[in-house]
């Protein structure tokens, strides 16, 4: 927990000791002149790729400033140095920061980006753009171990418990990373009792509602695949440490996992890393029950703070422009672009594949995005933590499920839910 603190607060510093300098009511920062400031959450190879997207513009007059998971820092008092985009990875932040926020610029909004998201509506003036769309709904796995994609939840069991006889460990897992432990959740919760998923993703749901029937097997469904012996890369302990890249490269670099439950944007890792990038392919999440559940999804959202200058409206309209991401999509990976005219023969065989889901396919948001409240150390990421680390110390799945959904009321109680 330290390291991540101190991770976090190093980029919000970074973030902020740019700006400190800058004289009240200006926007110039000295020596460079008027720059539009864009607060994102990306680094490393992502942070890299939005850069090469706003290079596209042909127009330096921008400058990109990580917040890594601070993000929310960045909608704080009205000064010169506020960031004038935000780049924000869940529609709670939009909701809670409404009163900051510009419309976005008129012809900017396309009508099919409803079918993703259109919660910040307020009059006929939309207040977020989507950008970037993943498909959360995905698990990767090596071609080289013949896998069968499996097609239901006890199809995926039985591969396990087929992958470990033979001296394979299944699956990778980011539990460092605490929205990879709430996305996996999400996942299960969603494709077997999507109603349930609907009841709790409500704005106006009882805090009670975490202790029902499909929730409860919900997390003993996931208990019990996460506390199946030699079913983890490394056990639990090191799960639980391991970051997002790390676990992807435990499946494609060092190979010691054979699948890893990640969305789509696993690909630039992949792309990097891999010696055989090619060797991978994905499945979709299996459901845990009869139909065709709808796909998990998260988006990243472009918002403008308020007041909006001219040069931050016109950075909107070219990110919001059907060749804006391509530079992203073509030479990095593991982007799929909300704007539906994008061209899609830039993707990747695997990524146009997974966006075609995602185009012909029923979507929610997780929960964490739809309720903004649930992915925080007290919320969804903490209790599966726990979670996690119980049926590491021998306690049954069914008991593990009933802690989790007694630790989610208390977690909505205290955090006035």
């Amino acid at each position: 927990m330290r390291r991540e603190f101190r991770r976090r607060t190093l980029l919000r510093t970074a973030a902020l000791t740019p700006l400190a300098g800058l004289a009240a009511g200006c926007g110039r920062i000295a020596g460079i002149g008027d720059l539009t400031r864009v607060a994102v959450t990306w680094s490393a190879a992502e942070f890299a790729a939005f850069e090469d997207v706003l290079a596209g513009r042909g127009v330096q007059d921008y400058e990109v400033i990580p917040f890594g998971d601070d993000i929310s820092a960045a909608f704080g008092a009205r000064t010169a140095g506020r960031p004038d985009v935000v780049a924000v990875p869940q529609v709670g932040h939009v909701r809670a920061n409404l009163d900051n926020l510009a419309p976005l610029p008129e012809g900017v909004w396309d009508e099919q980006y409803t079918r993703i998201w259109s919660g910040a509506l307020v009059g006929d003036r939309h207040y977020a753009l989507p950008f970037k769309l993943a498909n959360v709904s995905v698990v990767w796995y090596r071609k080289d171990l013949d896998i069968t994609p499996p097609k239901t939840w006890d199809d995926w069991l039985a591969l396990n418990e087929e992958l470990i006889d033979n001296g394979v460990t299944p699956l990778a897992l980011g539990g460092a990373d605490g929205w990879v432990l709430a996305q996996f959740f999400e996942n299960v919760l969603l494709r077997t009792y999507p109603v349930a998923f609907d009841a709790l993703a409500g704005p106006d749901h009882e805090a009670n509602l975490w202790t029902s029937r499909e929730v409860r097997g919900a997390f003993e469904m996931v208990a019990r695949m996460w506390g199946q012996a030699g079913a983890l890369s490394g056990g639990a302990s090191n799960a639980l440490v391991q970051q997002f890249p790390d676990a992807v490269l435990e499946m494609c670099t060092y190979r010691r996992a054979a699948m890893v439950a990640m969305p789509d944007f696993a690909e630039s890792v992949i792309r990097r890393f891999a010696p055989d990038p090619e060797g991978f392919d994905t499945f979709t999440f299996p459901p845990g029950g009869p139909g065709d559940p709808p796909l998990a999804v998260s988006s990243d959202l472009l918002v403008l703070t308020r007041p909006a200058s001219g040069a931050a409206q016109d950075l909107i309209r070219y990110l919001a422009t059907p060749k804006a991401p391509v530079p992203w999509i073509r030479d990095t990976g593991g982007f799929i672009a909300a704007n539906p005219g994008t061209d899609d023969r830039y993707y990747s065989p695997t990524l146009r594949k997974l966006a075609k889901a995602l185009a012909e396919n029923d979507i929610r948001f997780g929960l964490a995005d739809s309720l903004g409240r649930l992915g925080g150390g007290e919320g969804l990421q903490g209790v599966l933590r726990d979670l996690l680390r119980g049926v590491a110390d021998g306690i049954q799945p069914e008991e593990a499920a009933r802690v989790a959904c007694r630790a989610m009321v208390d977690a909505e109680h205290r955090t006035g839910s």
